[in-house]
């Protein structure tokens, strides 16, 4: 999917393993930018969100004013065709 210049692809299209996997331990082998978050003033919490794969509605996204929008989506905007 494309929305103006940004482009969302399926990563197991180009890894031999699911993006989850690949985040499991990016904090334990990046142990600079970890301490780069923490001394912008962010907890170990919210850092853990920045290493692991999130969540995103990408089929509720088709333009890039939503981007702009402030609330998220209604749950079920969450769910995808990819599983």
């Amino acid at each position: 999917m494309k929305v103006g210049q940004l482009k969302y692809i399926n990563s197991m299209q180009f890894m031999n393993t699911s993006l989850a996997s690949l985040t499991k331990n990016l904090g334990d082998n990046h142990p600079i930018t970890t301490e780069y978050f923490k001394k912008q003033g962010y907890s170990s919490k919210q850092i853990s969100y920045a290493y692991r794969k999130g969540i995103f509605p990408y089929e509720y996204i088709d333009s890039y004013d939503q981007f702009k929008e402030i609330e998220l989506p209604p749950i079920h905007e969450f769910h995808s065709v990819l599983g």
